[in-house]
């Protein structure tokens, strides 16, 4: 008799495991930042800055290239030179400026001479005082004085060596041999040359306004050759400098109207007034200042440096990065039309049968200019996304039959306004700029005014888009 099989008593527990929620609503966690942090690092932010009144400090310093009447004079012999005046005097045709000893027996008994000389209580007096002076006005943040000082020094302790060369002139008697020579004219004594001194505002040209290759070479030496430059008068009070501006600038100042320009010398801190006018020299736009004083303490100067003394003009201040350049339509005047609260323009339009009509299309002006009104070429109807006056469309006038064709534009500077949430273009007027903010004309029509919240970084944004969600 066959054995029952006997059933299997045993409960297979495999079986599908139930859900973790708190591990599901943790990943859903993670995964939600890790997104959120994905779209904060590959998404442009947007941020605002708000429109304030003030001044642009503008850096009005330039270096110009000074003009002078200069005479070059050259000597008439050959032979050993020893100087009786010093650089910057004011020298008549009476004044000894150098003599020449063609055998050098004469020049050497007047330098052994003038070695020997014994110096007053006057004389240290006068040193002294120049001494006292230049510590009283040092700067360390201007050493070029030290310079000067030098020169200063050289040139009155030369003077009394000069009192015994005279004297050694006198005990040495004639000698064929031996020349004075006096100053050729009234004027300021130089002992330099670098090839400018005929140069004028009329045969100025562009490289010579550039202060990095110039070259200045000392006529001073203890034996010359004659026909060989010995020393330089600057004879006129009257004098120019030739300063490079940028076009803006240029532009700027004969908007103005400008005259007459005050300029302080970075020199020495003085000031001076000019005649001022604006000179192109090639295509670089200059400011021709002509000066009839100051020259004599700038005679040993080619490039100087001066402060237009102009006051900084008043408007909005915005930054740079939040200035955009937009295209826009331009339509005659004559033809805006005004329906209400609504400006516009008589669009033509045809019916079904082909017959012309006439449609009225609202617009937004963002500027307008005397001849001209601009808009948007893609500003679009709401209710069908198309854009109210695609190229091409015709204009029609309301006072006569004159048709006007959509198509011609022109680029306008701006920034986008947010004070509603959303991005709207605001034409602006640039007075004048730094490498970080611009100073704009305040009070223009379709412009902007002290409290507009702007967009910082302009090109990050387009027209109408939504900035607070």
């Amino acid at each position: 008799m066959a054995r029952r099989r006997r059933r299997s008593k045993v409960v297979d527990m495999r079986g599908k495991r139930p859900i973790n929620i708190d591990l599901v609503f943790f990943g859903a966690v993670a995964l939600y930042i890790c997104v959120i942090c994905y779209m904060a690092m590959n998404t442009e932010h947007i941020a605002g800055y708000e429109v304030i009144a003030g001044s642009l400090a503008v850096n009005h310093t330039y270096t110009g290239l000074a003009l002078r009447e200069e005479t070059v004079y050259t000597a008439e012999t050959s032979g050993y030179v020893s100087y009786y005046a010093g650089e910057g005097d004011r020298v008549s045709g009476s004044s000894l400026i150098y003599t020449i000893d063609e055998k050098g027996e004469i020049n050497a008994l007047i330098r052994q001479n003038a070695e020997n000389a014994d110096l007053t209580d006057e004389n240290f007096a006068s040193i002294r005082g120049n001494i006292r002076s230049y510590m009283n006005e040092y700067d360390d943040m201007d050493f070029s004085r030290t310079y000067d000082f030098e020169t200063s020094l050289q040139s009155s302790v030369m003077d009394l060596m000069n009192q015994n060369m005279l004297e050694s002139l006198e005990d040495a008697g004639e000698n064929t041999m031996f020349s004075r020579i006096y100053a050729g004219n009234i004027g300021i004594l130089e002992f330099y040359e670098d090839g400018y001194e005929e140069v004028t505002a009329d045969t100025v040209t562009e490289d010579m306004l550039d202060p990095s290759e110039y070259e200045k070479h000392n006529l001073k030496k203890e034996l010359i050759q004659a026909g060989e430059q010995v020393y330089k008068l600057s004879v006129s009070e009257n004098w120019s400098l030739i300063v490079p501006l940028t076009e803006e600038e240029a532009a700027g100042f004969q908007q103005e109207e400008r005259k007459f320009m005050e300029v302080e010398f970075t020199r020495d801190h003085t000031r001076a007034w000019a005649e001022f006018s604006i000179k192109y020299v090639g295509a670089t736009p200059c400011a021709k200042l002509d000066f009839n004083n100051s020259m004599v303490r700038f005679a040993d100067l080619r490039y100087i440096e001066v402060e237009f003394m102009v006051e900084d003009e008043v408007g909005l201040k915005i930054p740079n990065t939040a200035i955009v350049e937009k295209e826009f339509y331009v339509v005659p005047r004559e033809f805006l039309v005004e329906e209400g609260d609504e400006k516009g323009f008589m669009k033509e339009v045809y019916d079904e049968n082909g017959q012309a009509g006439a449609e009225f299309v609202s617009m937004t002006i963002y500027y307008a200019d005397e001849e001209n009104y601009y808009i948007d070429p893609r500003e679009s109807d709401f209710s069908t996304g198309e854009a109210k006056l695609p190229m091409g469309s015709f204009l029609i006038g309301t006072d006569s039959q004159e048709r006007s064709q959509i198509g011609m534009s022109r680029t306008l500077q701006g920034v986008y306004n947010i004070n509603k949430g959303y991005t709207q273009f605001r034409q602006i007027n640039i007075l004048y700029q730094n490498e970080e903010f611009a100073l704009v004309e305040e009070g223009t029509s379709y412009g902007l005014t002290v409290y507009d919240r702007i967009v910082l970084n302009g090109e990050a944004v387009d027209e109408d888009e939504v900035i607070y969600r």
